[in-house]
């Protein structure tokens, strides 16, 4: 492998896989992508045990990591037990809303050193809606910062958040947020005078506030320039990166439905040697980056990139 998706960095591990391990959900987001947000909390609640499922990736016999998201990963029956069990021999990263009740259990039991980064959504809008507080989110994010985990916030830009990002990163950061990452909003929304598919669909100004409020993450601006393809170019995906679907299903990535087994079931075998991408449009350009033989230069951070102060409403 190449450099690993989530840290841009030579990985310690030989696979990675993206795991949608569930589809329980405590928010309902507007913005959460039309094909997960139709069977949230409906379909296939049935998961398997924890101890099975760090029994097949212990199987592989190759120190993998593993990205645990849904839903919300901390509905996972005994989520905590699993995150135990899978860090033993393997590294993880997880995408949460940090809504849960497990997080300090968590932060006792799980070794900060074998998990890569904790991206938590803030999705101000549901915890508005849920009378939950920035605060208590603040809490949860502080202490897993003090026990050694890498936690970086993420808010996503969604078109009507825009005119409040500034009110929401204030609070954020009030509330001891110091690591935020804004990121594009990826999907299709109807503003009144007719659906347009974003990114592409933000205006310059827009644009502009997106890229002052990027932080850390680098792939705003790759996603606003219209990089959404690379069809044809050798990818590692399906040779040593997956995408397990929330039925054990291991498929090439996000973007191509190629199948190589099931995780759940132990019929998992990967491909030998890295044949080109197939999609006509990708779905996240931070995986394929990492994991395309020749992938493309990125311009630094926004941090690094400078920018209009009249655009920078709040910095993370």
């Amino acid at each position: 492998m190449r450099v690993s998706a989530m840290t841009g960095q030579p990985a310690p591990w030989d696979m990675e896989f993206d795991w949608h391990l569930t589809n329980r959900c405590n928010f309902f987001c507007e913005y959460c992508h039309p094909q997960i947000r139709t069977v949230l909390n409906r379909v296939h609640l049935d998961e398997p045990p924890a101890e099975l499922v760090v029994a097949r990736f212990d199987a592989l016999g190759s120190t993998c990591l593993v990205h645990l998201s849904g839903g919300e990963p901390f509905l996972f029956p005994d989520f905590v037990a699993l995150c135990e069990g899978l860090t033993e021999r393997h590294f993880i990263s997880i995408n949460t809303n940090l809504a849960s009740e497990q997080v300090a259990e968590f932060a006792r039991r799980v070794d900060p050193a074998r998990v890569v980064k904790i991206v938590a959504a803030v999705h101000a809008p549901e915890r508005r809606r849920l009378g939950l507080q920035v605060e208590q989110y603040g809490r949860d994010y502080r202490l897993l910062r003090d026990a050694g985990f890498d936690v970086d916030a993420l808010y996503v830009l969604y078109p009507p958040l825009l005119p409040t990002l500034a009110e929401d990163l204030a609070a954020l950061e009030a509330a001891g947020v110091d690591h935020v990452r804004c990121k594009v909003f990826k999907g299709v929304y109807d503003d009144g005078s007719g659906k347009r598919r974003y990114p592409e669909g933000y205006s310059d100004a827009e644009k502009a506030v997106i890229l002052a409020n990027s932080g850390e993450y680098r792939f705003n601006k790759p996603y606003l320039d219209g990089m959404s393809s690379f069809r044809g170019q050798a990818c590692s995906a399906g040779v040593t990166s997956f995408k397990v679907m929330v039925t054990g299903e291991v498929r090439r990535c996000a973007s191509v439905p190629t199948g190589y087994g099931n995780m759940y079931e132990g019929t998992f075998t990967p491909a030998v040697a890295s044949t080109p991408c197939p999609a006509r449009r990708v779905l996240v350009l931070s995986q394929c980056l990492a994991y395309l033989d020749s992938p493309p230069e990125l311009p630094p951070p926004a941090d690094d990139a400078g920018g209009d102060a009249s655009t920078r409403r709040a910095r993370s």
